[in-house]
C-alpha cells in the first residue's frame, strides 16, 4: 500500500488522485500501471472542471474493470457492478461526506483562478494524498474482498 508521502510525490509529479487509484490496482486486474494511469488521465480534478473526485472515480473504473457488464441484456452482472459501486460510495461519503472534488476540495476547478488558489495554498496536497489512501483502502476491500476469502 502507497504510504501519504509516496502519493504527494505522484501528485506533485503531475499523477493525478484517478491515476494514482486506478494504477495501484491496475496489475492485479490485467493491466499495467502504466496503462492504469493513462485510462484514468482524463478523471483527475474532477474530470480537471471539479465534478466527481478523481480518487473516487479511479475507483469506479476499477470496479466496472472487475464487475462491469459487457454482455448485452446481462442484467445480474449489470446489477452487480452497480451494488459495488453503491457500496464504495455509500463508504467513501461515510468518511468524506462528498463524492465532488469542489466539495471536498472548497474550490471549483471549473474557475482557473480557483484551481490555482487551491495548489497555492497548499490544499490540493494536504487534502488528496488522504483521499487517495481512503478511496484504495475502500476499493481493495470491495475488489479483493471475496478473493482472500
Amino acid at each position: 500500500m502507497l504510504t501519504q508521502a509516496q502519493v504527494l510525490d505522484l501528485l506533485k509529479g503531475n499523477i493525478h488522485c484517478s491515476q494514482i487509484v486506478l494504477g495501484e490496482v491496475a496489475d492485479q486486474l490485467g493491466y499495467s500501471r502504466e496503462e492504469g494511469y493513462k485510462l484514468a488521465n482524463a478523471f483527475g480534478g474532477g474530470c480537471f472542471i471539479g465534478d466527481t473526485c478523481g480518487a473516487v472515480a479511479g475507483a469506479m473504473i476499477a470496479i466496472g474493470i472487475k464487475y462491469g457488464n459487457d454482455e448485452p441484456g446481462n442484467k445480474k452482472q449489470d446489477e452487480i457492478c452497480k451494488a459495488k459501486v453503491k457500496e464504495f460510495q455509500d463508504k467513501f461519503k461515510e468518511r468524506r461526506q462528498s463524492l465532488i472534488c469542489r466539495e471536498l476540495l472548497g474550490y471549483d476547478f471549473a474557475k482557473p483562478e480557483e484551481r490555482k488558489t487551491a495548489f497555492e495554498t497548499g490544499k490540493v496536497f494536504g487534502l488528496c494524498p488522504g483521499l487517495v489512501l481512503d478511496s484504495l483502502e475502500i476499493l481493495n476491500n470491495i475488489l479483493f474482498e471475496e478473493d482472500s476469502k
